[in-house]
């Protein structure tokens, strides 16, 4: 047996509902190499009796209460029977036949084995036993965690009501925990995390994210070229000033592809972005899962975001995007794009590069390194809808850009987009969207700032706050605008009812002062 070999060890209460769409998802999110070994093992607690209420648990959930009664040969002889009982009915079911159909497509062998005894331990011992490297606990064994952190050196993740899983601790911990132990690691079992969060599954259309261990590669074409059905019009998605296609592949992760926006970057230098940005992993980040580099062709690989842009639903008006959501979607770009400034990534702050689900969680996307964000923004066809929202700061055109700076200006206007609505020129009568807006910020009409269609639901201490944030990141001067540590934190405290740090004046205010 190859020590290459990664081994899956699921666990499974038998007492419990199984849930083929919680273990394929599971699986998926894992990344697994071909030739994986999968092994969901269902363990009966040893003193307890099932009352079948219910038929096969096999998608069907059972009861149970301890038993009081029996001598334990006895219970002995019923456990046995139990252990075969489940054993048949797994090797029958209907859920077990989908996971092996997955697991088959995964290309990764899946196996099944009923145990009985305590939960935790019969857990550790068969992991040992197997040579677990991934270790999938069910959600019941939550208060066991530091259990199984002391007495295994593997990957533990616990399987979440949502069907996400939480890691417990990931693979890299992991390899520590081993050469700690003088136990023999082989690194390549190990997948690169730079960070780990919540995996999350879309409440609407189902759409998991990709696994926070999924490595960049090279797509070939012909992988591309089949996702997209021939890179067919139907798969192009409706995004002005860009080329993008949706498309899904073999192992039906779906997956967005767009051009490089500087089609004359070389070789060497695109593949050392696509090198840095595959590493970007944040719960309000899209991931970079690969690229394409072909003769002139430069084709960068995301994962998949369900509902469209920020700029699409500000533009149709969505009644969907609720006060609510457009404070959720402010406090999470902001975490993003803190995020991407803390790896040296600037200049993705607008809202085309701002993708949605369809429970509203925003996703920072489209972004780059800076040189090819500002300081090659001239060859970008981008560069007059920047100039026409506004998005660039007033400084842009000049010397000694502050990268961070510049891009808290344009979230502020990201910011006012959200609390007004995006506005037409027949809406701002001729005028450019924030010489309409820069007079209410001075003369504080918070109330003609909002946009109508949430007007009746919108919360006023939020609005106070949120409107004097967008103001102050609005600052002509690069200085008065706050860091995005600071504009992180203020949003958070608005969102949570607990106003904001700073009660200086805002630059508008200033100016009304000194008018008045």
């Amino acid at each position: 047996m190859s020590t290459n070999t990664q081994k899956v060890l699921i666990i499974q209460d038998a007492s419990k509902e199984l849930c083929n769409v919680s273990i394929i998802d599971a699986l998926r999110s894992l990344s697994l190499r071909p030739g994986a070994k999968v092994k969901l093992l269902g363990i009966i607690q040893a003193f307890r009796t099932v009352h079948r209420f219910y038929p096969l648990r096999c998608g069907i959930g059972s009861k149970s209460r301890l038993h009081s009664s029996a001598t334990i040969n006895k219970k002995r002889e019923d456990i046995k029977q139990e252990v075969q009982q489940m054993t048949d009915e797994y090797s029958r079911c209907a859920l077990i036949a989908r996971i092996c159909k997955q697991a088959e497509t995964l290309k990764v062998e899946f196996d099944i084995a009923v145990e009985a005894g305590s939960l935790k331990e019969v857990s550790v011992e068969y992991a040992k036993n197997f040579g677990a490297t991934h270790l999938i606990l069910p959600r019941n064994l939550k208060k066991n965690k530091k259990y199984f952190m002391d007495n295994l050196s593997c990957a533990i993740y616990r399987m979440k009501i949502d069907s996400s899983l939480e890691t417990v601790r990931g693979v890299e911990a992991a390899e520590v925990s081993v050469l700690s132990s003088g136990t023999h690691f082989n690194p390549e079992n190990c997948e690169q995390r730079e960070e780990t969060f919540e995996i999350s599954l879309c409440s609407v259309c189902m759409n998991r994210r990709a696994g926070i261990g999924v490595q960049t590669r090279d797509f070939t074409y012909a992988e591309l070229n089949l996702a997209t059905n021939g890179f067919s019009q139907e798969n192009l998605l409706p995004i002005l000033g860009k080329k993008i296609y949706r498309g899904q592949l073999n192992d039906l992760q779906k997956i967005m592809i767009r051009e490089h926006p500087f089609k004359t970057i070389k070789e060497k230098d695109f593949k050392t972005e696509v090198q840095i940005l595959g590493k970007v992993r944040h719960e309000n980040v899209a991931m970079l899962l690969g690229s394409f580099s072909k003769g002139t062709h430069r084709l960068l690989i995301y994962e998949f975001v369900c509902n469209g842009s920020l700029s699409k639903h500000l533009s149709d008006k969505s009644r969907a995007l609720t006060w609510e959501r457009r404070l959720n979607i402010a406090n999470g770009t902001a975490k993003g794009l803190e995020y991407l400034h803390g790896k040296q990534i600037y200049g993705s702050v607008r809202p085309s590069n701002i993708l949605v689900t369809h429970d509203y969680q925003p996703l920072l996307s489209y972004f780059g390194l800076a040189r090819s964000q500002y300081e090659d923004l001239d060859q970008s066809s981008e560069t007059r809808l920047l100039k026409t929202f506004e998005y660039l700061p007033p400084e842009y055109e000049g010397t000694g850009l502050d990268l961070s700076k510049a891009d808290v200006y344009s979230f502020g206007v990201v910011l006012l987009e959200l609390i007004t609505g995006r506005k037409t020129i027949g809406d701002t009568d001729g005028q450019s969207f924030l010489r309409w807006a820069r007079p209410s910020l001075r003369q504080k009409k918070y109330m003609e700032l909002i946009d109508p269609a949430v007007q009746d639901s919108v919360d006023i201490y939020q609005l106070y706050w949120i409107v004097r944030v967008a103001d102050k990141c609005l600052s002509w001067n690069p200085n008065s605008r706050p860091s995005i540590n600071k504009l992180v934190k203020d949003l958070e405290c608005i969102v949570n009812h607990c106003g904001a740090e700073d009660f200086s004046l805002t630059e508008s205010e200033l100016m009304a002062a000194m008018s008045s």
